[in-house]
């Protein structure tokens, strides 16, 4: 039991050294016999991987942790209609139609600090609840009275977090439902905010989830 216990420090602290304590201890086992040497090693190699593999589960949590409000990992997809995709914070992603099958930065997805071209439509209770925001909107007061916006993800301040995640799930021409929780809404949804002055309601309260429409028609600047 000391020999397990010592290997599994070893283990921790000095990963490299751990064939040199297993060969110790496999040799002390052999002084007092077969038995004992076969007991020893199979307790050793158990205490020695135990640490190791907490490791590894220890550094994939951290490393998702740290993922930041508004970005995804990079393996993370949208590649079947309908199959919802959830991101580490919480937003929920539906492909309805997945847009180009072409390759390359300006077909998509985007990413941190792409200039898009996007069209949506943001609600409260629901994709078919009273409409708090929208592209429509903000261009209906443009003189050229167009359907979208240009936005650049995780630096315009007008569209929160959740909308930068799932615009990054999304190739150009696809179309998709966003449901947002409020840790990647306005503010981490701690206050509430002002609705567009069109909107069907005023103001949007506090902890509120979002619901958006989105469609993503071109990448400006990948």
């Amino acid at each position: 039991k000391l020999w397990a216990h010592l290997c599994s420090k070893i283990a921790m602290v000095r990963p490299r050294c751990l064939p040199l304590a297993l060969l110790a201890a496999l040799l002390l086992g052999l002084s007092r016999g077969p038995s004992f040497a076969v007991a020893a090693r199979r307790q050793l190699l158990t205490a020695a991987v135990a640490p190791v593999a907490a490791g590894a589960v220890a550094t994939a949590a951290r490393a998702e942790e740290e993922i930041p409000l508004g970005s995804i990992p990079k393996d993370l997809q949208a590649k079947e209609v309908g199959k919802q995709v959830t991101t580490p914070h919480g937003v929920i992603y539906e492909p309805l139609e997945l847009g180009t099958e072409e390759q390359g930065p300006r077909n998509g997805p985007p990413r941190g600090g792409s200039t898009v071209v996007l069209k949506y439509t943001a609600r409260l209770d629901g994709f078919n609840g009273p409409i708090f925001d929208s592209s429509t909107l903000r261009g209906q007061r443009k003189p050229n009275k167009v359907e979208f916006i240009e936005s650049r993800l995780n630096v315009d301040p007008s569209l929160p977090n959740c909308v930068f995640e799932a615009v990054k799930l999304m190739k150009v021409g696809a179309k998709g439902r966003a449901t947002c929780p409020p840790q990647v809404s306005y503010s981490e949804g701690k206050v509430a905010f002002d609705a567009d002055e069109q909107g069907e309601v005023k103001k949007v309260p506090a902890g509120a989830t979002l619901y958006y429409d989105l469609e993503l028609l071109r990448i400006i600047k990948p």
